[in-house]
């Protein structure tokens, strides 16, 4: 017993220390490559905006920079959108991003949405479900999951716990949920794959028009998207927008969202930047109530078609969610006249 103890205790510390050695893991949709650039370029940016490909597509650097710039407040931007990425994998790569110390960063937009507790089947068992899976995360999703609150105790909701423990069919997917999730903290805190990643590490694994194609034109980070909607896409777009605006109860996030916001933002004020928070012109957010007495930070929002009516004409949208190239450059230019008028009146803190 005594040699099994020090065997299972060994084990742990070397996993332990292997996972804090290691370097940045491969990993697909841009992640790794914009993770490296901006790691040799940290201090060259003052303003850094993360997300889903409602950051990525619809936020230009350039054109944002240019606004700011001739509005007397001159910011250099990146952008570190990512397609799919949403809480709390968001929320963990913005803290590995401000690990790195970044001496000139000032403000810093996050996306602002609900937590995601569900990965589709078949990316389950990709990197990109893995390599975020920390204590700090996971057991946020655990708790959401459990409705355990966001408390020092975990005190799980008794009917909750009843239906996922004892065979209830609508918690099927619950009951996997929870066992996938701890089956990824306990995966990534042993290592799984990661030999890879060293011998690429060694190797220099990137190659220039790979990093391109995920950095953009001018390595800013923002990458365009052709195309637009069809006429009978058009239109079925206005009867979904015109039933979503039409619907006026709004909901708030939930309390395991704002308390993952709520990390972000103390992360972000540790290191002297500002946190802001971005709702994004999609129709699927529309009743996302932007003013809340929990958010930990202002909140800009663009989820109102009767505030901001040019960003949900169908010509300028590819789809319900994203705004075509002229869309995205007239958002990113709303963006930075409310960034200054807020920075100005002294209230991003």
């Amino acid at each position: 017993m005594t040699n099994s103890a020090i065997a299972a205790t060994a084990f742990l510390i070397t996993c332990i220390v292997l996972h804090a050695i290691l370097p940045f893991p491969e990993i697909d949709g841009g992640v790794s490559q914009k993770f490296r650039f901006f790691a040799a370029h940290k201090d060259e940016f003052d303003t850094l905006f993360i997300g889903s490909s409602r950051i990525y597509f619809q936020i230009s650097p350039a054109v944002f920079d240019r606004v700011t710039r001739e509005s007397g407040l001159p910011t250099r931007s990146f952008n570190f959108g990512i397609g799919g990425m949403y809480l709390p994998e968001s929320a963990y790569l913005l803290e590995q991003i401000l690990n790195l110390k970044p001496r000139n960063l000032r403000w810093v937009f996050i996306e602002y949405d609900e937590m995601q507790t569900k990965w589709s089947p078949e990316n389950q068992t990709s990197r990109r479900a893995l390599y975020w899976a920390d204590w700090k995360r996971v057991s946020l999703l655990l708790r959401k999951l459990a409705d355990a609150g966001t408390g020092p105790l975990w005190l799980a909701n008794p009917t909750k716990l009843r239906d996922i423990i004892l065979p209830q069919k609508n918690e099927k997917n619950t009951r996997s949920l929870l066992t996938f999730y701890a089956t990824q903290f306990e995966r990534n805190y042993t290592n799984v794959a990661r030999a890879a990643d060293v011998l690429g590490y060694l190797s220099g694994r990137d190659k220039n028009e790979r990093r391109a194609s995920y950095l953009g034109a001018v390595s800013d980070g923002y990458v365009t998207k052709a195309g637009r909607m069809s006429p009978s896409q058009a239109a079925a777009y206005e009867r979904g927008l015109a039933a979503a605006t039409a619907q006026t109860a709004t909901h708030l996030l939930s309390p395991y969202a704002v308390e993952a916001y709520r990390q972000c933002a103390q992360e972000v004020r540790n290191i002297g930047a500002a946190p802001i928070f971005l709702i994004t012109p999609s129709t699927t957010q529309i009743n996302v109530a932007a003013e809340s007495a929990h958010a930990p930070g202002v909140v800009m929002a663009f989820n109102n078609p009767r505030t901001h009516p040019g960003l949900y004409d169908s010509s300028v949208r590819r789809d319900e969610q994203h705004l075509t190239k002229s869309g995205a450059e007239e958002f990113t230019r709303i963006v930075a006249a409310n960034f200054v008028e807020l920075a100005r009146a002294g209230d991003i803190k």
